[in-house]
């Protein structure tokens, strides 16, 4: 019974855990923060124009995924 309770305590405990070294945060100023937020920008400038097409702001999405996948991150793990 003890072994159990072990093993599924340390399950839950790597299952809250995880997620937050796998996250990306935009909100420090470390290195890694001063480029996402500057992938994050570049994206926001180009969706607000006002003549931007849809097909450009398909392209300003690929071009921030690959942003963040230069400075570290994975796109899924950014929290904008």
């Amino acid at each position: 019974m003890n072994i159990r309770a072990v093993a599924t305590a340390a399950v839950l405990f790597a299952g809250m855990v995880g997620p937050s070294f796998a996250a990306c945060d935009v909100k420090d100023e470390d290195k890694q923060g001063v480029c996402v937020d500057k992938c994050y920008f570049e994206f926001l400038s180009v969706k607000n124009r006002f003549a931007t097409s849809p097909d450009g702001v398909q392209k300003a999405k690929a071009d921030k995924e690959a942003c963040y996948q230069k400075c570290g991150c994975e796109p899924a793990s950014v929290k904008e």
